[in-house]
């Protein structure tokens, strides 16, 4: 006979009710950022339609070919987090580099914000 195994149930989970959730205005960080020398502000259109920023600073000249560099922010920052110190830095060292601002950051546009509500069944 083979014996069942379930999972504990946790009395405290049943008490719990979501709210709804919903954001009226919006939660883009706009910080503005004036452009280095070298650098180039671009509008990428998404699959989706949508446009995200990327700040682009091409290579000095350089003898070596170096592959591109892409950077990703984290939370609450954008682009301009990189193109401040770094993508200066790397483009003197001979690569091209990228800086993106993820959707919802800056210029990068937004996706609709949905409302939800889940409730305990």
């Amino acid at each position: 006979m083979m014996a069942s195994s379930s999972l504990p149930s946790f009395p405290c989970l049943s008490y719990f009710k979501m709210p709804i959730a919903a954001l009226t205005n919006s939660p883009r960080t706009t910080i503005p950022y004036n452009l280095k020398k070298g650098q180039t502000r671009l509008l990428h259109k998404l699959p989706s339609g949508l446009k995200m920023e990327v700040i682009e600073q091409r290579k000095s000249k350089s003898e070596r070919e170096n592959p591109p560099l892409v950077f990703v922010h984290g939370s609450y920052h954008a682009a301009w987090c990189w193109a401040e110190n770094w993508l200066p830095f790397f483009s003197s060292s001979g690569f091209d580099s990228y800086a993106v601002s993820l959707l919802g950051q800056v210029n990068s546009q937004m996706t609709k914000i949905l409302i939800f509500r889940l409730s305990r069944t």
